[in-house]
């Protein structure tokens, strides 16, 4: 079986919804009048290959049209041009076989039954998903290790608190160990040592080469953590595509230096770079167009006693947001999107 049997393959997905004028005030004082109707194009053309092994950041403003990609690609929505396939299966005229193929996680959506333990929601899964009760004691116990369930899997899901229920749903959607992930905020509202376990289970999902993964969420860190592969969609288009270290090159962002001197520093003339901001001892420096980062930093050491060089690199949301408003400007016209 091919790696595109056990990936994702979207081709020429285009996606519209419909919407109304909003009522202005003529049309309050005569409430007969038709409001009307547009369509708003939340996906356009998109092409998306998501082969086995990688791990993806999908990642675009609320309403850029990354939602409504991923409930195409689950099978959720059906686009009215192009053509989706996951694991070979097409999401939504085979959406129970696809299930089998496919873990997923919305946010704050839990998929656990309200009412029920978070343990018998697991053992309904396990029938469900048709497991042999050998994996599914073997692959619970591996996950509660990560995420310590069994502290609160015997209370009712309505009483867990928000951080409880995104690691039931986190284990809901792995339970299967399906070869095709979609993570929807991952680690919302899980404090700092359990986000870690988090990523540190994720990455070694990650590399086992057996699964597909898509990682949609705000947090940057997490994406610069998890994702070698970055695509960023606005206004229903993907705008970028490619290695995370070729994000800041696409947009000619800017790198910095965080630099902590032994004392404050006299007026600092540098020839390799520019002061960007500084207070105290610790100055924020710019290189000028041609300076590499050896030639940065060996001047900083003559200039005065330093106590350390921190290279920041460019920050993710900067690199988003100088995108963004690229895109921007090169289509103002462009209709918005129908979906997150």
């Amino acid at each position: 079986m091919s790696g595109t049997d056990h990936g994702i393959t979207v081709t020429g997905v285009t996606k519209t919804f419909r919407t109304w004028d909003t009522a202005d005030a003529w049309s309050i004082r005569r409430p007969l009048r038709r409001r009307r109707a547009r369509r708003a194009v939340a996906l356009a053309d998109v092409d998306l290959r998501i082969e086995r092994g990688e791990f993806i950041g999908l990642l675009g403003q609320n309403g850029a049209g990354k939602s409504t990609l991923i409930k195409i690609m689950t099978g959720l929505l059906l686009p009215e041009e192009g053509s989706v396939r996951v694991c070979g299966l097409d999401p939504y005229a085979d959406r129970e076989r696809n299930a089998h193929n496919m873990g997923v996680t919305f946010g704050q959506r839990t998929q656990m039954w309200w009412d029920l333990p978070a343990r018998d929601s697991f053992g309904i899964l396990r029938d469900i998903y048709g497991l042999p009760p050998t994996v599914w004691r073997d692959t619970l116990t591996q996950l509660d290790d990560v995420l310590a369930l069994s502290a609160f899997w015997d209370t009712p899901v309505r009483f867990l608190s928000l951080g409880q229920r995104v690691r039931c749903d986190l284990a809901a959607a792995l339970l299967h160990r399906p070869p095709v992930l979609f993570l929807d905020e991952p680690t919302i509202g899980l404090d700092v040592l359990v986000k870690d376990q988090v990523r540190e289970l994720l990455t070694r999902y990650a590399t086992t080469g057996d699964h597909a993964i898509v990682l949609t969420t705000h947090d940057m860190a997490e994406v610069e953590a998890l994702c070698r592969r970055i695509v960023v969609i606005d206004r229903g288009r993907i705008v970028h595509d490619g290695p995370r270290e070729a994000l800041a090159d696409v947009t000619d962002a800017e790198h910095t230096y965080l630099v902590e001197f032994e004392t404050p520093p006299p007026a600092l003339h540098l020839l390799t770079a520019d002061v960007v901001s500084g207070e105290g001892p610790t100055v924020r420096v710019r290189p000028r167009p041609g300076a590499d980062r050896a030639q940065v930093t060996a001047e900083l050491l003559a200039a005065h006693a330093v106590r350390s060089v921190v290279y920041e690199g460019t920050r993710a949301e900067d690199i988003l947001r100088t995108l963004y408003g690229r895109t921007a400007r090169q289509s103002p016209a462009a209709a918005g999107g129908g979906g997150g």
